[in-house]
């Protein structure tokens, strides 16, 4: 085969793909459009605003972006929800990292500025140096599954109720992250489905419900 037929090919694999990826981003912001009508949201497809609220998340990486953001009201609680991404490391080594996000602009009102994330092998090396993680003697399923840090520590601990603890420990992966009684939450580099937004909400709204109750 001749080098002019092997560029050609290679240049037309790349539209190919680069189609196919543009196709089905319209897609997502299509369905994404349509769950948010029936949820009774605004619907801004797109880029939007860099998200604010100080939130730990929002300091990871580079390329930081937030799209297609849903906002409206449930549970009497308003609420934003977004796609998020960032970038960390470079050239080969480079990771994007692509998540729903759903932020409850007043969900954590009462509750200690806390971050809670899936804890993977680097958290527990830091451990080792004096990184801080905040574990339950009496919940070991929910301490070895998850890194959480935070000032007060005391509160905290009274923030995660065994009720919640369990409910986390079932269902792994989970990013809560709280600040000045804005309340982020998501599952780690997952982007949900427009179809499963639905159960994705309910669950977050039972862990907020859950955190500092008896």
């Amino acid at each position: 085969m001749s080098p002019v037929l092997i560029v050609f090919g290679a240049l037309a694999l790349i539209g190919g793909v680069i189609y196919a990826v543009h196709r089905a981003e319209q897609q997502r912001r299509e369905a994404l459009a349509r769950i948010a009508d029936a949820l009774g949201f605004h619907f801004t497809p797109g880029d939007a605003v860099q998200p604010g609220g100080g939130f730990p998340l929002y300091e990871r990486g580079h390329g930081r972006r937030a799209s297609n953001l849903m906002t409206g009201e449930t549970a009497g609680q308003p609420v934003e929800l977004f796609d998020y991404r960032f970038v960390t490391g470079s050239g080969k080594n480079q990771t994007t990292h692509n998540q729903t996000v759903v932020v409850f602009p007043q969900g954590a009102r009462g509750l200690p500025d806390f971050e809670l994330s899936p804890e993977n092998i680097l958290h527990k090396i830091g451990q080792v140096f004096g990184y801080q993680d905040i574990d339950f003697e009496d919940d070991p399923e929910f301490s070895k599954s998850y890194l959480l840090r935070g000032r007060d520590e005391p509160a905290i601990r009274n923030t995660f109720t065994r009720s919640v603890r369990a409910f986390l420990a079932q269902h792994r992966g989970w990013t809560v992250q709280t600040r000045a009684g804005a309340a982020l939450l998501c599952r780690e580099r997952r982007r949900v489905k427009p179809e499963d937004l639905p159960g994705f909400l309910a669950d977050a709204l039972s862990i907020l419900s859950g955190l500092g109750s008896s």
